[in-house]
């Protein structure tokens, strides 16, 4: 795959996945659905407003931190990784990190396939040295990767946290 490309890779649950999680979580004295299943495009587009709220800050503060931090994020992870973003949502918080780390390669993983797809599309439009394999997934499931590629993972949740280990190879190579 050449850079300024996008690889999409659907790897949604299946029905069967939301009718026992329901039934699981129905089933629990305190009565619960995952979350993840509030995020189509429709509850993807909700979120997204959320975030621009003046009440709903954790966004806000995760985006200040990482620009904050970028510079010395990227001088001590290195460059050439494979960025991982679980639960990417709007890419928005791994595009402060591209331009310091040059990752060889950016997985934005999501449970919303149509919000994930147009912001995939955005990120490789924006950063076309950069190959962009979108995973529709849940994140909480295992996934195969490959193992000789150096690794970060970006993962903000409710506190910005920036993770990143490493292997001694400096190749990229992905999913075939």
């Amino acid at each position: 795959m050449k850079a300024g490309s996008i690889r999409f890779h659907d790897r949604q649950p299946a029905a069967d996945d939301l009718a026992s999680d329901v039934l699981e979580g129905l089933s629990r004295p305190h009565k619960s659905i995952p979350p993840k299943y509030f995020y189509d495009a429709e509850g993807s587009r909700l979120f997204d407003a959320i975030t621009e709220l003046p009440e709903y800050y954790p966004t806000r503060t995760e985006m200040a931190m990482l620009r904050q931090y970028a510079d010395d994020i990227a001088r001590r992870a290195g460059t050439g990784h494979l960025l991982i973003e679980p639960g990417s949502g709007s890419c928005s918080k791994a595009r402060v990190l591209f331009e310091g780390l040059r990752p060889c390669a950016y997985i934005p993983m999501d449970i919303s396939g149509e919000h994930l797809h147009a912001a995939a599309s955005e990120v490789a439009a924006e950063f076309p040295w950069l190959e962009v394999h979108a995973a529709c997934t849940d994140f909480t499931r295992l996934m195969a990767l490959p193992r000789a590629v150096q690794r970060g993972v970006v993962w903000p949740s409710s506190r910005a946290r920036v993770s990143v280990t490493s292997t001694r190879r400096r190749r990229c190579a992905f999913l075939p």
